[in-house]
């Protein structure tokens, strides 16, 4: 008798197991997983544009170099952002190939509610290799920094947050002369580049709206294509292009904790998409002296982007 009438409320206890568990994950305050998201991009700009200014402006003895962009990103399913980032590099390149170099970016981002923002800051430490090799040029660029971000908004949105995070960058770069022009230097090229990115961010409490935000790591890629027709014009080498670049990543997912249970959210998607490219290089034919890069890029889902690149061999 006592063993079947602990049945019935075995049962019970089964069917409330499940409702208690939704019941506390409905007392987790909704968290807008966009702002939250922006590190992603952020992170990714920064470390692509210090990885590309240290390969373009690369020289043997001391360089410098510096980039700006700005653009927009239009992901499915979450609002659209605005973002604009900068950074500086400078360093010093042996004859035999190698370089070291240190650089310091930061950017900022603001989503189209105009109640989020979100910024970023991370000085880099780096080491780079260019080399030749059967016609083909290449170059790569290894590197690493901390960053400092910070979430703005207010507490009925998303709260406030200031944590740190680490990067890992990785940029590969080679090209190939197609089509030799009448002068050295000019003709018809072809460039592929390659990027990885790793951005690891701890936990980290939103303040005025409660909880905590667990640590999680993003990877950010682009793979990128390129068709030049260098020229000798103002004194040096004039190369318009065109370019097609695919973006990709790798987001973990969102864990929110607070007092009364925790929830887990999926990124949004600010990475993955591709984007076509139109842009002019300049460059003193010897190599040294001023050198600079303007870009404009877009795609067919609004997205769109301005580069400037400016390098200095001395």
């Amino acid at each position: 008798m006592t063993r079947l009438s602990s049945l019935p409320r075995l049962a019970v206890l089964a069917l409330l197991a499940p409702c208690a568990v939704a019941a506390q994950e409905a007392s987790v305050p909704a968290l807008d997983p966009a702002p939250l998201s922006q590190t992603d991009l952020l992170s990714r700009e920064i470390g692509f544009g210090i990885g590309h200014t240290a390969l373009s402006s690369r020289q043997d003895g001391f360089f410098l170099g510096g980039y700006a962009a700005g653009g927009n990103a239009a992901p499915s399913g979450a609002q659209d952002a605005e973002y604009n980032s900068r950074g500086l590099v400078f360093g010093w390149g042996w004859s035999n190939g190698l370089s070291a170099f240190a650089g310091y970016g930061q950017g900022v981002s603001e989503l189209d509610d105009d109640v989020h923002e979100a910024r970023i800051r991370s000085y880099f430490l780096g080491t780079g290799y260019e080399g030749e090799s059967n016609g083909v040029s290449y170059g790569g660029a290894l590197f690493m920094g901390r960053t400092h971000n910070k979430l703005s908004s207010p507490a009925w949105a998303s709260g406030s947050s200031d944590h740190d995070g680490r990067i890992l960058g990785l940029s590969l770069r080679g090209e190939t002369m197609l089509t030799e022009g009448e002068a050295p230097g000019t003709g018809i090229d072809f460039a592929i580049s390659g990027d990885v990115l790793r951005h690891a961010t701890a936990d980290y409490d939103l303040v005025r709206k409660g909880g905590e935000v667990q640590s999680r790591v993003t990877y950010s890629t682009a793979w990128r294509a390129e068709l030049g027709a260098p020229m000798r014009a103002v004194g040096g080498i004039l190369r318009p292009y065109a370019a097609y670049t695919v973006f990709g990543g790798d987001q973990d997912g969102l864990t929110y904790v607070t007092d009364t249970g925790s929830s887990k959210l999926s990124a949004s998607d600010y990475l993955d998409g591709d984007q076509l490219a139109l842009g002019l290089d300049y460059g003193a034919a010897d190599g040294h002296g001023l050198g600079g890069r303007l870009e404009a890029a877009s795609n067919f889902d609004g997205e769109s982007a301005l580069r400037l690149n400016l390098s200095f061999g001395f």
